[in-house]
């Protein structure tokens, strides 16, 4: 029987017999597999690897190493030291099946630990809510100095990071820096309840999956993905969090699931919150979940301190408050010398609930805590879900179970579950900088991304897209039936004029109003907050310091043509505003005041092909390919020389 296997968030449980294959059919059977084994970050080690003992086709694998002192048969990784040079070690996969095998090689790159730095400040990443149709998304804050009170949002308060996947939205983002010291790991409910299909279906066909960014520095950013870590019966994944295991040689990956019976697959019946778990070595491979905490009625939001070799655990009790359960909607503490210790012994409970003689919450939820930099103490900072938000508490001694919330407190703006993670002063730097300005060639061209079966951006700048919702491929071009591609944030910085073009066929049936794209941003109310657009509802373009009535436009009178391709180009530069269809000049104003470096300030973050930054508009329908922004005007013979690559019509 073959086992069941987990990787990049897919199960494969596969129950027939093996049957005898002829020699002759095995051979390719075992060179597929080895083609198809993947060890992630080989080309930039930063931690222990993954390496695969079982393939596709029935196949086994085995490791060898060129240097075991640097990376064992078995993944573990023993880094350079800081100021070293990275290492190169070839690991030799054997591939095979019955009498048949074959080898395939990988040359693993690793990097050399980083000079260690002191901690000098403290990052905050939260989302701010369901009640903004923008709130849950990924939102940062850097602290004032080394004061872990006292906080600046970020990226303008916009979002630092947007989902593209799953619901399209996220909460609940915790981060965590790798035991080297150099890479940072950023998980997510995948939930979006503005907008959504409310709490209850969120517990029982709620995704199973959590959302992951990797980042080397704090600022740039991996490619979203989605990993499912829950079983079938599972109706929620909440609050993914995270703790490294010295022991296990391993991270520890934590969340709250309701879990259903078998026989009950639609997840009809009754059921609670537990705490589940699984671990990995680099949040794309997973072990099987299972049950960490189950204390017979509904818990969820655990967090981790760890402090001499103590781990204390936190976790919301998520029963009705009554008299019999006085403590319920507050958070518990609990302690072990193993992270996963079944069996935890009790300190405290009611955290966060106020008394006669210490003020105190409603109800609390999404405890984060952390060390502070320069004292003995440490804060817990628990969210008021439905009153304030975070609110901090703090403690010089965790065996204690006591807390008293902090005073003069200076949070961002409805901050919610997240969490604190102490940096350097480096990376609070980062942080806070300003974007840079866009690259462009010497052209101006900055993107282009042809959607010929990839979102990503053919100048080799950088600024791929990323497929959201139902986005597909379809006869060489972007399909869209109600999704869209994402693009990067900050695509107009330092851009005083720009030009965009598209390919675009608009599907008969399409609804109005909507935008063809848009690069700017979404106002918390779901309204448009600057941005530079293009509609082919009486096709024209504008753009908006803030909402509608700021926009500063072009018309060309009349729709866009359906059901056939269109070239449609908008070029705005020193005031004057001018609108192309298939290369020919349909309108122009002049007196323009904004450019487009004006939107937010620099900062864009609803940058968007087929969907409108207003998120009451309807989503664009048909198709789309050559897509180009530069950052400067385009001439009339320049943007006709770029409709000759549309479509047939």
């Amino acid at each position: 029987m073959l086992p069941s296997l987990r990787a990049v968030g897919v199960v494969l449980a596969v129950t027939a017999t093996l049957l005898p294959v002829p020699p002759a059919a095995a051979e390719p059977l075992v060179r597929t597999a080895a083609n198809a084994v993947v060890v992630p970050n080989i080309g930039d080690v930063r931690g222990h690897l993954t390496l695969p003992t079982a393939g596709e086709n029935g196949t086994t694998i085995t490791w060898r190493s060129s240097d075991s002192h640097v990376i064992t048969p078995t993944g573990e990784v023993s880094r350079p030291p800081a100021g070293g040079k990275p290492a190169k070690v070839v690991l030799t996969a054997e591939v095979s099946r019955g009498h048949r095998s074959t080898t395939r090689a990988f040359v693993a790159t690793v990097a050399p630990l980083p000079v260690e730095e002191p901690l000098a400040g403290y990052g905050f990443f939260y989302f701010t809510g369901e009640s903004s149709a923008i709130g849950e998304q990924i939102y940062a804050a850097a602290s004032n100095g080394d004061n872990p009170l006292d906080f600046s949002e970020v990226n303008n308060g916009r979002p630092i990071l947007r989902s593209s996947l799953g619901e399209l939205g996220v909460r609940d983002p915790f981060i965590l820096r790798s035991p080297g010291g150099d890479r940072f790991y950023l998980l997510a409910t995948d939930l979006k309840i503005n907008g959504g299909r409310g709490w209850d279906a969120a517990q029982r066909t709620g995704s199973r999956s959590i959302m992951v960014w990797e980042s080397a520095d704090l600022r740039n950013w991996s490619r979203q993905r989605s990993v499912q870590v829950s079983p079938p019966t599972a109706g929620n994944t909440w609050a993914p969090e995270a703790f490294w295991d010295a022991k296990r040689g391993s991270y520890v990956v934590y969340w709250a699931s309701k879990l259903y019976a078998e026989n009950d697959p639609g997840h009809t019946g009754n059921s609670y919150n537990r705490m589940m778990y699984a671990t990995t070595r680099d949040f794309v491979t997973f072990s099987p979940a299972k049950v960490w905490i189950d204390p017979g009625y509904s818990v969820i939001d655990s967090t981790v301190i760890e402090h001499n070799g103590t781990y204390y655990r936190y976790t919301k009790d998520e029963r009705n408050n009554s008299s019999t359960s006085p403590c319920s909607k507050f958070i518990t503490a609990e302690k072990s010398t193993d992270l996963l210790d079944p069996d935890y012994d009790f300190v405290a409970e009611c955290i966060g609930k106020g008394t006669s003689t210490s003020p105190g919450l409603s109800a609390g939820e999404g405890p984060t805590g952390f060390k502070s930099n320069t004292e003995n103490k440490w804060y817990l900072f628990i969210d008021e879900y439905g009153g304030r938000g975070y609110v901090p508490f703090e403690t010089t001694d965790l065996a204690s179970g006591k807390w008293t919330m902090s005073t003069g407190a200076r949070l961002p703006a409805s901050p919610r579950h997240g969490t604190v993670l102490p940096v350097t002063q480096a990376e609070l730097n980062r942080l806070t900088a300003p974007p840079a300005p866009v690259r462009a060639d010497s052209r101006g061209l900055v993107a282009h991304w042809p959607l010929n079966g990839s979102a990503a951006d053919a100048t080799g700048h950088g600024y791929d897209g990323a497929l959201a919702g139902n986005a597909t491929w379809s006869d060489g071009s972007l399909l869209l039936r109600g999704g869209h591609v994402q693009l990067p944030n900050n695509l107009l910085t330092g851009a005083a004029a720009a030009t965009v073009s598209a390919d675009v066929l608009v599907d008969p049936g399409q609804q109005t109003p909507y935008f063809l794209y848009g690069f700017g941003n979404t106002a918390p109310d779901g309204t448009g907050d600057g941005y530079l657009f293009s509609t082919g509802d009486s096709y024209r373009g504008a753009i908006a310091t803030g909402n509608w009535a700021t926009e500063q436009g072009v018309n060309s009178g009349r729709a866009l043509p359906r059901g056939v391709w269109k070239n449609v180009a908008l070029t705005l530069g020193n005031g004057v505003e001018v609108l192309y269809l298939d290369g020919v000049e349909v309108a122009r104003k002049t007196g323009v005041t904004t450019k487009p470096s004006d939107l937010g300030g620099g900062i864009t973050t609803a940058n968007q092909l087929g969907r409108s930054v207003y998120a009451a508009d309807k989503p664009f329908l048909g198709r789309m390919k050559n897509v180009r922004l530069h950052n400067r005007a385009l001439s009339g013979a320049e943007v006709a020389a770029l409709s000759g690559t549309a479509g047939p019509r």
